[in-house]
C-alpha cells in the first residue's frame, strides 16, 4: 500500500474517532442531565447519584482512549498531511468541524457540571449541619442522663483527688 492510500485510511480512522468522541460525549452529557434531575428530586438518592457516576467515569475512560488513539494516529501521518495540506483540506476542515462540535459540547457539559457540583455543595452542607445538630443532641441527651443518674460525680470526685 503507497503512502497517500496510508494515509487516507488513517485520516478515515481518525473522522471515526471522533464521530465516536461526539457520541461519547453526548452520553456524558445525558449522563450529566440525569445527575441534575437526580440532584433536583426530593428525597436525594445518594445510591442513584453514585450510579450516575461510575456510569460517567466507565464513559470518560474510553474517551480518554479515543483521545490517545487519536493523538497516536495523527503524530503517525502528521507530516505527510502538513507537507500537503491541500491534498487534504477538505478532510482536515470535516475534522475541524467535528473538533470544534466536540469542544461544544465539552463546555456544555462542563457548565452544567458546574451547576450540579453547586447544587451538590448545596446538599452535602445541609446534611453536615443535621449531622451536627444530632451529634450535639445525642451530647445533650447523654450528658442530661448522665447527670439524673449521678454518674458524673463519681468522676468528679476522681478529678478532685488527683489535684
Amino acid at each position: 500500500m503507497n503512502q497517500e492510500a496510508q494515509v487516507g485510511t488513517q485520516m478515515d480512522m481518525l473522522e471515526k474517532c471522533l464521530v465516536c468522541k461526539k457520541e461519547l460525549l453526548r452520553k456524558i452529557y445525558e449522563a450529566t442531565r440525569e445527575q441534575e434531575a437526580i440532584l433536583d428530586t426530593e428525597p436525594f438518592s445518594e445510591e442513584a447519584f453514585e450510579n450516575t457516576l461510575q456510569a460517567k467515569d466507565e464513559l470518560i475512560r474510553l474517551l480518554a482512549q479515543y483521545d490517545e488513539g487519536f493523538e497516536n494516529t495523527f503524530a503517525r501521518i502528521r507530516e505527510a498531511v502538513l507537507s500537503d495540506r491541500e491534498r487534504y483540506r477538505s478532510r482536515i476542515e470535516s475534522m475541524q468541524e467535528l473538533i470544534a462540535q466536540l469542544t461544544d459540547q465539552g463546555v456544555r457539559i462542563q457548565a452544567l457540571e458546574q451547576k450540579n457540583r453547586l447544587k451538590l455543595e448545596v446538599y452535602l452542607n445541609g446534611r453536615k449541619q443535621e449531622i451536627k445538630a444530632f451529634n450535639v443532641s445525642s451530647r445533650t441527651v447523654s450528658n442530661y442522663y448522665k447527670s439524673m443518674t449521678g454518674a458524673g460525680k463519681g468522676e468528679a470526685y476522681f478529678m478532685d483527688k488527683k489535684r
